[in-house]
């Protein structure tokens, strides 16, 4: 990496994550499965979650392009991308903070989508903009492994394969998860997964994970779909920037 490209990953990074190195990232990138409950206003969603303090939008080029305007000045852009490097060079001139590559399957991984994960990362270097690898072990049926020894192995083959930021899920206990953000050679943020039985869910599972040393979390539907995408936003912000409690956050919500 020369001098230029490493001076933009640096600059970039501190779109995305604050002075205390943490970041809660706001994932809106579902689009492509169709219409999704909570964000058919995505305007609004945005205009909700900056105002709760949220770190960076994660989302697909046709969301980025309408929401320019909304976020700018305001908070940083993850553009999702597909496996193709020329979307690393379209991203860095869209104004991009960092991109993403999605992987949900078997782990280890095929030949295959390791030199496609490569081949994103290696564009990513030259172009001086951070990578964030999304790598999540499921298993046959397509459900998430929520088991930690299969999380700390894509973890690391995401770091492995030069991620700067690994996006995965949280399992365990804080003691258990340890073992995954120890052996991760980058920072990690945990996903929300699917849609959760209750805001207090949400919250034990950030607080948890950034006890367990995760940097905090790139969350989607637990946070749009919440009846206040606003008062969620800011009390995940709470734990994950202000060391609250989980009772603390709790009473955000009130």
């Amino acid at each position: 990496m020369n001098e230029l490209t490493y001076t933009g990953k640096i600059l970039r990074m501190g779109n995305i994550t604050r002075k205390d190195g943490r970041t809660l990232v706001i994932a809106i990138d579902h689009g492509m499965g169709g219409m999704t409950q909570g964000i058919e206003d995505i305007e609004s969603v945005v205009k909700k979650v900056i105002d709760g303090g949220a770190d960076a939008i994660l989302a697909n080029l046709g969301f980025a392009n309408r929401i320019a305007g909304t976020i700018r000045g305001k908070i940083g852009l993850v553009l999702s991308i597909p496996y193709d490097p020329l979307y690393v060079k379209l991203a860095t001139k869209i104004g991009a903070d960092m991109i993403k590559t999605t992987y949900f399957g078997p782990v280890p991984l095929s030949e295959e989508r390791m030199k496609q994960v490569s081949e994103i990362t290696l564009a990513a270097e030259e172009w001086g903009i951070p990578t964030m690898v999304e790598l999540v072990p499921v298993d046959n049926q397509g459900k998430t492994i929520y088991n930690v020894n299969a999380i700390k192995q894509a973890a690391r083959i995401g770091s492995e394969l030069g991620g700067d930021l690994i996006k995965t899920a949280y399992a365990g206990s804080p003691q258990e998860y340890k073992e995954v953000t120890r052996t991760c050679l980058t920072p990690i943020v945990v996903m929300g997964g699917a849609k959760m039985n209750s805001a207090s869910d949400l919250l034990k599972m950030v607080k948890d994970s950034v006890d367990a040393g995760a940097i905090g979390g790139a969350i989607g539907r637990n946070i749009w779909q919440y009846k206040d995408p606003t008062k969620i936003t800011r009390a995940a912000i709470s734990i994950i920037h202000e060391k609250a409690s989980l009772e603390e956050a709790l009473k955000i919500l009130k």
